[in-house]
């Protein structure tokens, strides 16, 4: 391997110099590939961001589409890669994924309409069929794709012809999706937020995409992404987006069955297929929102129905708290549906949002749940934040650098937005479901504020694959715990010297994925009163990895460890015992046993307990002693009282001597 060149698997070499743009996905580049085991096959790679949990890497275990029209990743990890850094060029980690490059051109240049109409054998032929084919595999694995949009196709061959899609792996699913492609939900989230999505989502892009490719043009052509989902939210998605054009008959069955905004309505794969045999069904009507009797003035726009209205107010937050206290709004409310029980559902909105959070965020938090309620298709929304709550991961991922969102999304989660907006809806899928269970573990850490806690622990029980965060090793794209004490050794040499090596973020990703709980270690962290105390509690810590996960290759992380528990040698009281535990701790340091140097100074180990017994036993030998010299130096053995009663004693012993002597003399005397 050169050394401009990374290899991956032992078999493919990336170039870090030689950029493919042309292949370029939304927020990843395309570099060149060499295939050592077939050299001349056309190949590139797509380097995802080192920040955002990559969607491939948890997938690796599914079975991939065979002779689908579809970009899919021959191979996928994590490799060593140059990043800049002030202008300077640093080595750090990154996923990357390698792909075959396709055989035709790419059928557009950008996120842009083709120049002219297709018509409806030529979209039977060159897309509908290949598409559906991409669909049927991807439901067979139970993965949507979530990038069915112009700018992601490409020609099966040449730059004519059948089309095939283009990758969804390197970014978010929908990330790259323009609002016109998105269903309600998805398009109000922000990009980051959406979610893995359903393949009835896909249905739905297909949908868009066929009337796009049909019409030859944009349908929304003019109008805002605020325009587009109001519109879709108002007179339903096929209205909004095709009620202008002229359509045969069987053009306006398919985008009708595609373009239903509720999902258990929508076409299936099953429609598809006989609709291309000619088979006909009765169309399904739209479920639009309750009509208003009269509009309420809102964003320069008057609306006529709560969905809609809840969409504008979770884009203009300071209006919307404005507009909440307003007498316009309350009528509006009360009168406008014909529904008496308003009032009532609006005092408990306000009386939950006292329950939980903040004080200072009660109105907010109120704001949040009324929205929920008028929309429950929306995401969550509270003030900058719209997320869909299977995109919670990659959301907070994105914004974890950016603090006053941040502080905006440990809100929305200590204000159990998440579990209200579940208990609106009227069923949840698999993944929603696998939410709830994960909140349940959240609830228990995230209003704690000590090292492993709060919003740092949220984001990694969130998605195993989101990357440790901790600024020790955030170029390293640590996802799992075997990598998580050899990255923290190998960047080491770049951080201050003493660097502790331990955080917030590394404790958190501990206590997320190690499979135990390390709240004991967590406490000893946050609530020790004594340094030294605490870095011993951190050593324990990383002992429970190591023996986790055994590793005894981290000699720079053993040399920190030893010098971070230099000053609790001093816990060692006797002169002797600390100078063999320091000895000890030298050659347990070179050996790389974090396991023995925690007990070493384990203060219930064998160590620091014998230490302790014989400081005890010393400290009563010193108070015995010490109250030996103040009844000496207070006269003891001099005091009258006392020499009196040793005489009387002596007399008395005396004189039973004297006489005992003088009967056994009188004895003998008589016997002679």
């Amino acid at each position: 391997m050169a050394d401009d060149q990374i290899l991956l698997d032992e078999r493919y070499e990336i170039a870090p110099d030689r950029r493919m743009p042309k292949f370029d996905s939304p927020g990843a580049e395309a570099f060149a590939v060499h295939d050592r085991n077939e050299p001349g096959r056309p190949m590139f790679a797509l380097m995802a961001p080192g920040h955002l949990p990559c969607r491939y890497l948890g997938l690796t275990t599914k079975k991939p589409p065979s002779d689908t029209p579809v970009l899919w990743p021959r191979a996928g990890g994590v490799v060593d890669w140059p990043l800049s850094a002030n202008g300077a060029v640093v080595w750090g980690r990154r996923p990357t994924l390698i792909f075959d490059a396709p055989k035709g051109e790419r059928v557009f240049g950008g996120e842009v309409a083709p120049p002219r109409a297709m018509t409806e054998p030529q979209l039977a032929r060159q897309v509908i069929g290949p598409l559906v084919t991409v669909a049927r595999e991807l439901t067979q694995i139970g993965i949507p794709h979530r990038g069915i949009r112009p700018g992601n196709l490409f020609y099966q061959t040449s730059n004519q012809g059948p089309m095939m899609l283009g990758e969804c792996f390197s970014m978010p699913p929908g990330f790259a999706q323009p609002v016109l492609y998105e269903t309600i939900e998805c398009a109000i989230a922000d990009p980051y937020g959406r979610g893995p999505g359903l393949n009835a989502d896909d249905l739905y892009a297909l949908g868009v995409l066929i009337l796009q490719l049909h019409v030859g043009r944009d349908p929304t052509e003019g109008m805002s992404d605020e325009e587009i989902i109001s519109a879709k939210i108002s007179a339903g998605s096929f209205a909004a987006l095709a009620g202008r054009e002229k359509l045969s008959t069987s053009m306006a069955e398919i985008l009708r069955g595609l373009l239903n905004d509720k999902a258990s309505d929508r076409w299936t794969l099953r429609h598809l297929d006989a609709w291309t045999t000619g088979q006909h069904f009765t169309p399904t009507m739209p479920y639009l929102p309750q009509r208003a009797s009269r509009p309420i003035r809102f964003g320069d726009t008057d609306h006529m129905n709560k969905p809609a209205l809840a969409h504008a107010m979770a884009r203009r937050w300071p209006d919307s708290m404005k507009l909440v206290d307003s007498s316009d709004f309350d009528n509006w409310m009360k009168r406008s549906f014909n529904d008496d029980k308003v009032g009532d559902m609006m005092a408990r909105l306000m009386t939950s949002a006292a329950s939980s959070g903040s004080t200072a965020a009660i109105k907010d938090r109120y704001l949040s749940r009324l929205i929920i309620w008028m929309n429950t298709q929306s995401p969550i929304c509270y003030r900058d934040i719209r997320v869909n709550i299977t995109g919670m991961a990659t959301m907070l991922a994105n914004v974890l650098e950016n603090q006053p969102l941040l502080n905006q999304f440990a809100e929305l989660l200590r204000g159990r937005l998440v579990q209200v907006w579940m208990n609106e809806q009227v069923g949840l899928n698999s993944d929603q479901l696998q939410i709830r269970r994960i909140m349940e573990e959240i609830e228990k850490h995230i209003e704690k504020p000590a090292i492993g806690q709060g919003v740092e622990r949220a984001l990694y029980e969130l998605d195993p694959l989101v990357p440790c965060r901790s600024p020790m090793i955030a170029d390293f794209y640590v996802t799992n715990m075997r990598d998580l004490l050899p990255a923290i050794d190998a960047a080491l040499p770049g951080l201050g010297q003493g660097t502790i090596p331990m955080d917030r973020h590394v404790a958190a990703f501990i206590g997320a994925h190690l499979r135990r709980s390390i709240d004991r270690e967590l406490n000893a962290i946050a609530q020790t009163q004594d340094e030294a105390d605490r870095r011993v509690a951190i050593l324990r810590l990383l002992a429970m990895v190591q023996q986790s996960y055994p590793n005894r290759k981290l000699p720079r992380l053993a040399e920190a460890v030893v010098a971070m528990l230099a000053p609790a040698l001093n816990s060692f009281h006797h002169a002797n015992s600390r100078q063999d535990a320091e000895r000890r701790m030298q050659k347990l340091g070179k050996d790389c046993d974090f396991a023995a140097l925690a007990l070493l100074f384990d203060p219930s180990g064998p160590y620091r307990r014998s230490d302790s017994l014989g400081f005890t036993a010393a400290k009563r030998a010193f108070v015995s002693l010490k109250r030996e010299e103040g009844w000496l130096e207070k006269g003891g053995l001099t005091h009258p009282d006392r020499t009196r009663l040793i005489g009387q004693r002596a007399a008395a012993i005396t004189s039973a001597f004297v006489a005992s002597a003088a009967i056994a003399v009188y004895s003998v005397y008589a016997l002679l």
